[in-house]
């Protein structure tokens, strides 16, 4: 048997992706495909997730995603294993290596005084500088925000891979991400498919979380052009797509526990008030969102103001020709302050406020 069909390490390793209600998405690969569990113990008991769908442990895929209770992962250490399965029969099956992640130290909201959220959106490939603006704030973020347009398109699943590689190195799956699709995204042949490791509470790449006193609306944008346009072939449907999340949106409920002091809506695409006719202004008012962070346009402007709206509207940078411009948000008691820096580490701007 060749070598190379028996190796079977870590490719990528763990991330904590919110991905709504009160629940973690874990996700790493492996140089082969097999199984996918997260280990920890909670209140005295370990617990094991599973990457499993309709019961079946998934064991034919390099990538692995598990749902994970956020009250367990907050504040706790977890590993992360899989094994290899060679061959799976009705009655009996062949089972190879198993590799186990080093124990890793997840930080969720811990009561702390501030909350830092580092906001990157328009990567498209220029990590170089995206990595040497991150490295220029002295403040370490709490949870950090990919805004989309993170990879050029979904052609391959090596797209998507470069997504969580991102994330990883970043958040070294010790704080949580946050992922809002863009619009270059839902491009190329892996489109269709990438969206199911994300296991949401919706189904979809549009969704809320809590993180200490702050409620985020994740809202997907998805293309900035007409279903008909000649770029998609006729192979969207986005009208429909937007027009159920649109109602999702008007169902949703304001956060009204006692912890939420701050409402964020996340999205990449400034045009929140056209959505494929829809208009998503309204149920934001209705929410009682404060600030509305978006990509898109490849510049900073963090008193971004498309239409009247009673909640502050920021662009918060991205690539910027040959260089890049990375935000950080905190919030802190009853203030708001971004702060944006490019890759030499120079202050590009700053907006503070009290909400």
């Amino acid at each position: 048997m060749p070598l190379d069909t028996l190796v079977f390490n870590f490719e990528t390793q763990p991330i904590v992706f919110e991905t709504g209600d009160d629940m973690y998405t874990v996700m790493w690969t492996t140089t082969k495909c097999g199984t996918g569990k997260v280990t920890y113990t909670y209140n005295g008991t370990e617990y094991t997730a599973t990457d499993h769908v309709g019961g079946n442990i998934r064991f034919n895929d390099k990538i692995h995603s598990v749902r994970v209770p956020k009250k367990h992962l907050d504040n706790n250490t977890y590993t992360v294993s899989s094994q290899l399965i060679p061959f799976k029969g009705a009655y009996s099956s062949v089972k190879g290596k198993t590799i186990t992640s080093e124990p890793i130290n997840f930080k969720g909201y811990n009561n702390q005084e501030a909350v830092n959220a580092l906001i990157l959106s328009d990567i498209h490939g220029i990590t170089e500088a995206m990595h040497k603006a991150v490295a220029s704030f002295e403040e370490k973020p709490d949870i950090i925000i990919l805004n989309g347009d993170i990879a050029d398109h979904m052609m391959t699943k090596e797209q998507f891979l470069q997504i969580l590689d991102i994330s990883r190195e970043l958040s070294k799956g010790e704080i949580p991400v946050v992922y809002a699709r863009g619009n270059h995204e839902p491009r190329g042949a892996y489109a269709s498919e990438f969206v199911a490791y994300f296991k949401t509470s919706t189904g979809n790449l549009y969704y809320t979380f809590n993180y200490g006193p702050v409620w985020a609306v994740v809202l997907d944008c998805g293309e900035d052009k007409p279903d008909d346009h000649a770029e998609y072939s006729g192979l969207v449907d986005f009208s429909t797509y937007i027009n159920t999340e649109t109602q999702w949106l008007k169902n949703l409920s304001p956060d009204t526990t006692e912890i939420t002091k701050y409402r964020l809506c996340i999205t990449h695409n400034t045009a929140i008030w056209d959505e494929y006719g829809n208009d998503w202004t309204p149920e934001l008012e209705r929410l009682e969102i404060d600030d509305a962070i978006f990509g898109h346009l490849h510049r900073l402007d963090l008193r971004f103001s498309e239409g009247k709206t009673s909640f502050s509207q920021h662009v918060t940078g991205g690539k910027n020709g040959d260089g890049f411009i990375a935000t950080m948000m905190t919030f802190s008691d009853d203030r708001i302050t971004f702060v944006s820096k490019d890759e030499t580490g120079a202050i590009c701007g700053e907006y503070s406020r009290t909400i």
